[in-house]
C-alpha cells in the first residue's frame, strides 16, 4: 500500500486498480481501499474526489465499449481539470490588485474549510506535492460533470432529431404513438400485426406501394408480418433496416439507448446498417450484405462501435411444428438428442456425430428450458457447449466409460 501514499487526486484517477474498484465495485477491491482509507485518512478527500470524477465518466458508458475510448475520456477530463487549475492560477497571479485580493480571499476560504489557515503571522501548511489550488477540484469537477451532462443531452437531442424524426421527415405517413402503460395492437392494411410497446412510435404509409412495405420505428415492437414474397417488409430504425418477407420478430430501437436489438421468433430476417442500406439507393450498387437471423437468434448493434453482433436469444423458445418433440429419452444416442433440440428450436448445433452416436442418454427433458437441456446433456456425456455467432458448439472427447 506504500505506493499510494504519495498519490494525488490525478494519480488515483489514472491508477488501474483504483479505476477497477470504481467501475466494477468488486468486493476484494472494496475491502482493500477501505483498509487503505482507514490507515491513511489524510488522503480521504483525494480518494473520494477521484472516485466522483471517475463516476462522472462511467455513468455515460454503461455498455461494454472499447477501453481506449474510456481512457481517452478520462484523459480529457483530467486535461480539463489541469487547464482550469492553470487558468485560475494564472488569473490570480497576473490579475489586478483587486483580482489578486479576491483570489487570496477565495484561497483563504478554501484553506479555512480544509483546516489550513493562511493569515498573517500564521504558517500555512500544504501536504507535500499538492499545489494549493488542488482544493478547488470540486468546483472544476462540477463544471466538468455539467459539461459532460450537457454534451450527453445534446447527443440525445441530436439522435432524437436526426434519428426517427429524420427518417420520417417529409414523408406522408400515419403515425401511432403509444403513450399508455400497456401494449397496443396495430393492424396494417396488408394484414401485418404490430404489438407496439409503451412509449414507442410507429409510422407507415396509409397504403403500401406495389414493390415494398415500409414502416419506421422508435421504441419497442413485436411484428407478425403477413407473407407477401413480392413485397418485402422493411422496418427502419435510426441505425438499422430489417428486411423480411413474412415472419415474427422483435425490435428494440429506442433513440436514447446505446443499443439496437433485433430478435427473431420465427422465419428469417436480414439486417442492414442504415447508412449502407441508404447508400445503395443513391448509387446503382449491389445490395450490401446484411446479417441473416434465424429463429431464436438476435442481433445487437452497438452505437459506440457501430458493430453488429449475432448471438442467441436469452431464453430460446420451441418453434411451432406439426410434429412437436417430447424430449423423453431412454438409451437414446446423444447425437439424436442434439438433433431433436436442433430441430425443435431451429438452432444450428455443431457436434461430432460419430462421437455422439455412441453415447446413450436416458433423461426427461420436456419441461426444461433449452440451455438447461444442453447443460444436463453435457453433464451426462462429459461434454461442454459454447454459443458462437448465434450457433451452439458442443465439445466432447467421448462418453463416460
Amino acid at each position: 500500500m506504500d505506493q499510494y501514499q504519495e498519490y494525488t487526486l490525478e494519480d488515483f484517477v489514472l491508477d488501474a486498480r483504483f479505476q477497477g474498484w470504481v467501475r466494477h465495485r468488486g468486493a476484494a477491491d472494496a475491502v482493500f481501499w477501505q483498509q487503505y482509507l482507514d490507515e491513511n485518512p489524510a488522503q480521504a478527500d483525494d480518494i473520494q474526489s477521484a472516485r466522483k470524477l471517475l463516476d462522472s465518466v462511467y455513468r455515460h458508458y454503461r455498455t461494454d465499449i472499447d477501453e481506449a475510448e474510456i481512457d481517452l475520456e478520462i484523459q480529457g477530463l483530467l486535461e480539463r481539470v489541469r487547464a482550469e487549475k492553470q487558468r485560475f492560477s494564472a488569473q490570480v497571479a497576473g490579475g489586478s490588485m483587486e483580482e489578486r485580493e479576491e483570489g487570496e480571499e477565495r484561497e483563504l476560504v478554501i484553506a479555512e474549510k480544509s483546516g489550513v489557515v493562511n493569515r498573517p503571522g500564521v504558517v500555512r501548511t500544504i501536504p507535500s506535492g499538492r499545489p494549493w489550488y488542488a482544493y478547488i477540484w470540486m468546483k472544476v469537477a462540477a463544471c466538468t460533470v455539467l459539461a459532460i451532462g450537457l454534451g450527453w443531452v445534446g447527443w440525445q437531442y441530436y439522435r432524437s432529431n436526426n434519428g426517427y424524426n429524420g427518417l420520417v421527415s417529409g414523408k406522408e405517413l400515419v403515425e401511432r404513438v403509444n403513450t399508455s402503460g400497456k401494449q397496443q395492437v396495430i393492424k396494417l392494411m396488408d394484414g401485418t400485426q404490430v404489438v407496439l410497446y409503451p412509449q414507442s412510435r410507429l409510422s407507415f404509409a396509409e397504403t403500401f406501394p406495389a414493390d415494398q412495405r415500409t414502416v419506421y420505428l422508435s421504441g419497442d415492437a413485436y411484428f407478425q408480418v403477413a407473407k407477401d414474397p413480392k413485397r418485402p417488409f422493411l422496418v427502419h430504425t435510426t441505425d438499422l433496416v430489417t428486411k423480411v418477407l413474412g415472419t415474427s420478430f422483435f425490435v428494440r430501437a429506442r433513440d436514447a439507448s446505446d443499443k439496437t436489438l433485433v430478435e427473431v421468433r420465427e422465419g428469417k430476417v436480414s439486417v442492414f446498417k442504415q447508412k449502407e442500406f441508404a447508400a445503395r439507393r443513391n448509387v446503382q450498387s449491389k445490395m450490401p450484405n446484411g446479417m441473416v437471423l434465424t429463429p431464436n437468434q438476435k442481433l445487437i448493434f452497438e452505437h459506440a462501435s457501430s458493430e453488429m453482433r449475432r448471438t442467441l436469444s436469452d431464453n430460446p423458445e420451441i418453434v411451432p411444428s406439426d410434429n412437436p418433440k417430447t424430449f423423453e429419452f431412454v438409451n437414446t444416442p446423444a447425437s439424436s438428442v442434439l438433433t431433436d433440440i436442433e430441430e425443435a428450436y431451429q438452432i444450428d448445433i455443431i457436434f461430432d456425430r460419430d462421437v455422439m452416436k455412441g453415447c446413450p442418454v436416458t433423461a426427461s427433458l420436456g419441461g426444461q428450458p433449452m440451455f438447461s437441456k444442453l447443460s444436463i446433456l453435457c453433464e451426462v456425456i462429459e461434454a461442454r457447449y459454447e454459443v458462437l455467432d448465434g450457433k451452439i458448439v458442443i465439445y466432447s472427447k467421448g462418453c463416460k466409460s
